[in-house]
């Protein structure tokens, strides 16, 4: 490369670096038509590669790691790290065995040239894969080499290997939460010495998809919106929908719909089921939120679908359970009937992890209407450390246990769950629990010490639930309106019927009332 072309090269992998994306690709694009060495051109290729990659364009970003592969045919140290970003693209599109095989090839190569980076990219991805076929012992070993690695050389200029990421993944479907959050936290220490800043949205959106799983609603929250904020900053927009979907979960599941249904409103076009990584979680906020259990069921089957492209990778713990719900409650048994099987061969590779047998004993309950399955499985969860599955169990349990006639036993399900809702401050699902316990004639006199609730608390519809909540938070009647698409008027016509309802006189009163029991 001439000076100019050097300095332009410079200028647009600090462009990458700060998130400036379209001026990156305009360098790119303009380096390629004046340079003639392959070795060069191939760098421009890779950082094309990782741009798409960035935005969504997996495909587009595995054949420009390709091509530069091919264009470094005669240097096999730098053609390792083009071959390991081609593997990590072709997992992203779910086509599990190229990426193993190319991942292979650069291990390989790595290792006879002395490519540490290649090792640790490729040995990333082949973690990757063992997770998605439900080889967890085989994920967390490969994730440990790599981290061990270090890799503290950065053969590509895109940054060093996500190891930490990964690995935190891996222990993630251990159930080993505090170790997945250390990862995380070096993972991000480390990319924020190297510079890599595009780098922290994974961390941030992964690291609160974790803090959801494991209860810690809060930190989820303040995770998910740091990653969304370091997606729009660096144009990391591929991890965008596990951001979305963690802050619509978490928020729809405190009763706040209309901020989660502003995050996941369905956009045309962007095909779902084969969308970008993590669109299953998406599908399983939107159908939290859906009215209708027709509704709720087909965006279930929506993210099943995607999810079968990384069958056994993260997601399918929380969402073979809820789609075997809907396809029972429907009538829908043949897939009732697939994703009971998914679960239960899952729960076999895992070697015994809590919450994938928890989850296949969930699915075979609800498939056959077993009690004693349903116990099993609220037994598996309770060793898991993920409370909303728990105590989405419990409610399963009680249902099934309560239908033999048993309503003392299905009384103290319900109580378990409707702890778990409390302290998550779930209010829909706790009025949910609320409701089964008072369809229990030995539950009712002790229903309100049972949920935590205030006295007239799940008498409240769930506009007026949402408008209490506004209250509470200091909003003007018409602030609230706006922000529920409804009149000042209406919202004054609710306030009425709350107070009504709580036995209270004024805002003042109103907004005691909900921090006391932490429903503000």
């Amino acid at each position: 490369m001439g000076p100019e072309q050097v300095s332009r090269r410079n200028a647009m992998w600090d462009r990458i670096g700060r998130g400036e994306l379209n001026g990156a690709t305009t360098d790119a694009l303009l380096l390629l038509h004046s340079l003639e060495a392959p070795a060069d051109q191939a760098e421009i290729h890779a950082a094309l590669g990782l741009l798409l990659q960035r935005v969504g364009r997996v495909a587009e970003s595995r054949d420009r790691f390709a091509l530069a592969a091919e264009l470094t045919a005669d240097d096999p140290r730098l053609q390792a790290s083009y071959v390991a970003d081609e593997a990590g693209s072709r997992f992203l599109l779910g086509d599990l065995a190229g990426a193993g095989r190319e991942a292979e090839r650069a291990r390989h190569l790595g290792d006879r040239h002395a490519n540490r980076f290649a090792v640790c990219e490729a040995l990333n991805t082949l973690t990757g894969i063992a997770l998605s076929e439900g080889r967890t012992a085989d994920g967390l070993r490969l994730s440990k080499q790599a981290v061990s690695l270090q890799a503290a050389e950065k053969e590509s200029t895109g940054g060093g290997p996500l190891s930490h990421l990964y690995h935190g993944l891996a222990l993630v479907e251990m159930d080993r939460f505090a170790d997945a959050e250390a990862a995380f936290a070096e993972g991000m220490r480390r990319s924020a010495i190297a510079g890599s800043v595009g780098q922290l949205t994974w961390y941030h959106c992964m690291g609160g998809l974790a803090h959801y799983l494991s209860g810690h609603w809060d930190e989820a929250l303040i995770a998910a919106r740091a990653g969304l904020d370091d997606a729009d900053r660096t144009g990391t927009l591929i991890a965008r929908p596990i951001g979305w979907a963690v802050v619509a979960l978490v928020e729809g599941g405190r009763g706040n719909v209309t901020t989660a249904a502003r995050l996941v409103a369905p956009r045309e076009g962007a095909l779902t089921a084969i969308g970008y990584p993590g669109e299953e979680w998406l599908s399983m906020a939107r159908a939290a939120m859906a009215q209708e259990a027709e509704a709720a069921y087909q965006l279930f089957v929506e993210g099943w679908l995607h999810a079968l492209r990384t069958p056994y990778f993260l997601g399918w713990r929380s969402l073979a359970p809820a789609l075997v719900h809907h396809a029972v409650l429907l009538g829908h048994r043949e897939m009732a009937t697939e994703a009971t099987a998914h679960a239960e061969a899952g729960a076999a590779l895992s070697g015994g992890i809590a919450s994938a047998v928890g989850a296949a004993l969930r699915c075979r309950a609800l498939l056959d209407g077993d009690a004693d399955t349903a116990v099993a499985s609220v037994e598996a969860f309770r060793r898991a450390g993920r409370p909303f599955a728990l105590a989405s169990a419990c409610l399963d349990a009680a249902r099934l246990i309560r239908a033999r006639g048993y309503d003392d036993d299905a009384v103290t399900y319900v109580r378990e769950a409707a702890d778990i809702f409390h302290h998550l401050r779930a209010t829909p699902w706790l009025a949910r629990a609320g409701q089964r316990l008072m369809r229990l004639p030995t539950a009712a006199p002790v229903l309100r010490s049972a949920i935590g609730a205030p006295a007239g608390w799940l008498d409240l519809t769930t506009t007026e639930r949402e408008v209490a909540k506004h209250v509470a938070r200091g909003l003007t009647n018409p602030e609230i309106g706006a922000a529920l698409f409804i009149s000042p008027r209406t919202v004054q016509s609710h306030t009425s019927h709350i107070y009504a309802k709580l036995k209270i006189a004024s805002r003042v009163q109103l907004t005691s009332v909900l921090r006391r029991h932490g429903l503000d």
